[in-house]
């Protein structure tokens, strides 16, 4: 990637972050999942889970915005498919989502028992 679709990229992640009310929501779950694991000291293995699992549901989140975007452009008004296609993208990010907790939940469960 070159200098100018790298800037291209940025830009869109912040357009994302900046008018998507669920990638900020994710934003913040990602800085709170980041300073736990901080203060619980992960090890490298338990990190590598961790950054993946949410680089997964950001990149979900990421493609589900794309998708409406462009299904927004296709389909005007209320339309069966149009609705069927965001219902599609939308669960895709519901289950990146339930897969991180699942491994946040196995990775900081056992960390927050001993922790207190």
């Amino acid at each position: 990637m070159n200098k100018i679709g790298f800037r291209h990229a940025i830009r869109g992640i912040f357009k994302a972050i900046q008018f998507e009310r669920n990638m900020k929501i994710h934003m913040v779950a990602m800085l709170i999942v980041l300073f736990t694991g901080l203060i619980l000291n992960l090890n490298a293995i338990e990190w590598v889970f961790i950054l993946i699992a949410i680089a997964i549901v950001l990149i979900a989140e990421l493609l589900n915005t794309s998708i409406e975007k462009i299904t927004d452009q296709i389909f005007t008004g209320r339309h069966e498919h149009a609705r069927n296609i965001k219902d599609i993208s939308a669960g895709a990010v519901l289950v990146a989502a339930i897969f991180a907790a699942m491994i946040g939940i196995i990775i900081f469960l056992p960390k927050i028992i001993n922790f207190f």
